[in-house]
């Protein structure tokens, strides 16, 4: 089993923004969290993502509670992509959605590294 674990500066100001864990299971699966620092406020279909940079996609994501102001201090869920492997890196994104889903707004920025116990 592999345990990672990534902690997520802002490329812009150089602070802490989030810590990433992963979670790896021996059939493939991935469970992964997001603790942020300072909770991020979303609303309507805006959406907060963890992004793959090697496979380009996202992994996990968070929207606002039925489409309400909704204050995010963690999210968590099953990674679409399986496993990341360690020294993979990954952004935290933030996301209008809607029309404008495309549109990614780095958060932060951090390497994955196997964590060790």
């Amino acid at each position: 089993m592999f345990k990672g674990k990534a902690e997520l500066v802002d490329p812009e100001k150089n602070t802490p923004v989030a810590t990433f864990t992963e979670t790896c299971q021996s059939d493939g699966t991935a469970k992964m969290k997001v603790v942020l620092k300072a909770p991020i406020t979303i609303s309507g279909t805006e959406r907060l993502a963890i992004f793959s940079t090697v496979k380009d996609q996202e992994v996990i994501a968070v929207t606002a509670n039925g489409g309400a102001s909704t204050a995010i201090d963690e999210f968590e869920g099953t990674s679409s992509l399986g496993c990341l492997a360690d020294k993979s890196d990954i952004t935290l994104t933030r996301s209008p959605g809607g029309p404008l889903g495309t549109l990614l707004v780095v958060v932060g920025k951090g390497t994955i590294h196997e964590e060790r116990y």
